[in-house]
């Protein structure tokens, strides 16, 4: 419930700021990673019943991109993870449906750590095709982009 709440709060800031701006608002920057093991991808069962998410998150003022994803999966995960290579650029009107954003995604693997749940919801590991209709945002072409080794750039 308190995701939810942070998600219906932040999308309600985000459309406040569009309004005072005239819509002349950059996109909020977000970033992921898919890792793959043994077939299976590192996912959240997110606590906000959105669905499967992958690891990530929103870019903070004074870190960049890579440093967000390793953050964030770690704060999700519990593990610690290297940045291995760049499955795209998710740019669309509508990936969102909180607010306007960009989110790039990384391939990663495993450094450390062990999974631990977060209020972001549960870590865990899933064939594709058992989450395939149940991703959140735009998730899905992501861990497809990724399958096909489709390099997506706009």
């Amino acid at each position: 419930m308190k995701e939810r709440v942070k998600g219906w709060l932040a999308a309600f800031a985000y459309r406040l700021i569009v309004l005072c701006t005239f819509g002349q608002i950059s996109p909020i920057l977000g970033t992921g990673v898919i890792v793959e093991r043994e077939g299976k991808i590192l996912c959240i069962e997110r606590s906000d019943g959105r669905g499967y998410g992958l690891p990530g998150g929103i870019v903070r003022s004074k870190e960049t991109v890579e440093q967000c994803v390793l953050r964030e999966t770690y704060e999700e995960t519990g593990y610690r993870v290297q940045i291995t290579g760049l499955v795209g650029i998710y740019s669309s009107h509508g990936r969102d449906s909180r607010f306007r954003s960009v989110s790039i995604t990384y391939k990663g693997t495993v450094l450390s750590g062990s999974l631990h749940s977060s209020g972001e919801g549960r870590p865990c590991w899933q064939a594709p095709a058992d989450i395939f209709g149940r991703m959140a945002f735009d998730n899905e072409t992501m861990v497809k982009d990724f399958l096909s080794g489709h390099l997506r750039l706009f």
